[in-house]
């Protein structure tokens, strides 16, 4: 039997939802393809105005006599009156040109490194004139996304560059902890006394260095130096201080005819964890710590390159970030000692890393302290060595132990102390047959109580 009422020509609800996602799809695939070809269009309009732009700046570059052929901020002395960077507006873009001059040292007749035994300067003798010719490179991008629309390089040469002058050369190299090359760190070179004043800014090459001729010649120690990187450490020249005290690093000569190097080191920070308890375990607040380097920047009187007061918090912690790697020790208030450092300090604190150093602290006078241990390390089964503690309060009756949770003690026999406080040393016989491997804690117990340097020891295989 047939239903007769049901209408054949119409359309469930479910066909229309999905016919309209169907088309909503294709209005948003021809959406997305129209501007698509807008975004190429613009593009390509925006590279052709770059490409004119490039051309008229080296235009005007060769337009100029050779020794003006600088930018005012580069690395050629003296500066020139070519812009670094510029804002340039056309056909409703805004572009910015930056253009980059610096001297090339070709392999032609050497490098300033020659005698060379390899490459395209093979067998050339050494070359002090490194500024054969110059090397422009012109770059435009869009302001708006940051997208370089046209790049161009050109070499430009002048007449006679390689002649004797009254200028020196400036060779600076930058390494990092390791003494490898870094790259593309930034390096500023700073000297007030000629006219112009030289005040360069500009990056390592990929052998870590910066080499600028023709320098103004200054025997007064003129030229402050710096290097530094984002998320690295800086280090620098700083000028001769007044009377007796002395600069580490001082500030640079530059001397007529001749290569005048430096080498700084910088690498990646880290961060450093201090944390504070007294002789029963209990976390110190509220105590001001002083946490300075090895590293120095002056002498006669010492001048730490770091060295800064912080205040533990109600757990006994100090966090120290964008700390620079070196060697770091700590003082503590006035009535106050520094018992013990795990570590021993100095501790080390290695670049990109980070490391907890654990301090004990007592009011007594006369608590045990102890400063350094030497052997730090035996092998198991040496049935008989010595270990010599240095430190105070340390009395020929002091005993010594070796502990190891799970192990039985070993202790020291055969004690005796030389010295005084506070570099007393303090020496005991041990006896390790049987001794498990790994770190032991030394133990110093005299008659006003016991110090514990955690991790002080380790029995090896």
């Amino acid at each position: 039997m047939t239903d007769n009422n049901r209408d054949e020509g119409g359309f469930t609800l479910v066909e229309l939802v999905f016919g309209a996602v169907i088309m909503a799809l294709m209005v948003a695939s021809i959406g997305q393809l129209y501007l698509s070809n807008i975004n190429t269009v613009v593009l390509g309009k925006s590279r052709a105005i770059g490409v004119a732009l490039v051309n008229e700046k080296m235009e005007s570059l060769r337009d100029l006599p050779y020794d003006s052929v600088a930018t005012q901020g580069g690395t050629i002395y003296p500066p020139g009156n070519v812009l670094d960077d510029e804002i340039v507006v056309k056909d409703n873009f805004k572009f910015k040109v930056h253009t980059d001059i610096n001297y090339v040292d070709d392999p032609y007749d050497g490098y300033i490194s020659c005698p060379c035994t390899g490459g395209p300067a093979n067998g050339k003798p050494k070359d002090l004139y490194p500024y054969d010719y110059k090397k422009a490179q012109i770059t435009v991008r869009l302001v708006s996304s940051g997208a370089v629309v046209a790049s161009a390089t050109t070499d430009i040469a002048g007449k006679a560059a390689e002649t004797s002058s009254n200028t020196g050369i400036l060779q600076v190299k930058v390494t990092d902890s390791n003494g490898q090359p870094v790259i593309n760190a930034n390096v500023t070179i700073v000297n007030t006394n000629p006219t112009p004043n030289v005040n360069i800014t500009t990056t390592t090459d990929n052998l870590g260095i910066v080499m600028i001729p023709k320098l103004p010649a200054d025997s007064t120690n003129g030229y402050q130096v710096t290097a530094s990187l984002p998320g690295y450490s800086t280090e620098g020249t700083i000028p001769d201080p007044a009377g007796a005290q002395t600069a580490v690093k001082q500030n640079m000569n530059v001397l007529v005819q001749q290569v005048n190097s430096i080498t700084l080191a910088i690498d990646r920070l880290s961060t450093l964890y201090v944390h504070v308890t007294d002789t029963s375990g209990s976390p110190i607040n509220s105590l001001n710590i002083t946490t300075f380097g090895t590293k120095q920047i002056k002498q006669n009187p010492v001048v730490y390159k770091y060295s800064q007061a912080s205040s533990t918090n109600a757990t006994g912690d100090i966090t120290l970030p964008a700390m620079e790697w070196d060697s770091y020790s700590f003082t503590v208030p006035s009535g106050y000692y520094l018992v013990s450092s795990s570590p021993y300090a100095p501790a080390a604190l290695s670049a990109n890393s980070s490391a907890t150093v654990n301090l004990v602290v007592s009011t007594s006078s006369a608590w045990p302290i102890i400063t350094a241990a030497t052997p730090l390390s035996q092998q198991t089964g040496t049935n008989s060595f010595t270990i010599k503690l240095t430190g105070s309060n340390m009395p020929s009756s002091a005993a010594v132990k070796l502990k190891k949770s799970g192990q039985s003690d070993v202790t020291g026999t055969s004690c005796t102390s030389t010295g005084s406080n506070p570099t007393q040393t303090h020496t005991c016989t041990f006896n390790l047959s049987g001794a498990a491997t790994g770190v032991w804690d030394i133990a110093v117990t005299n008659a006003t109580g016991t110090t514990t340097q955690t991790g002080g020891f380790n029995v090896t295989p």
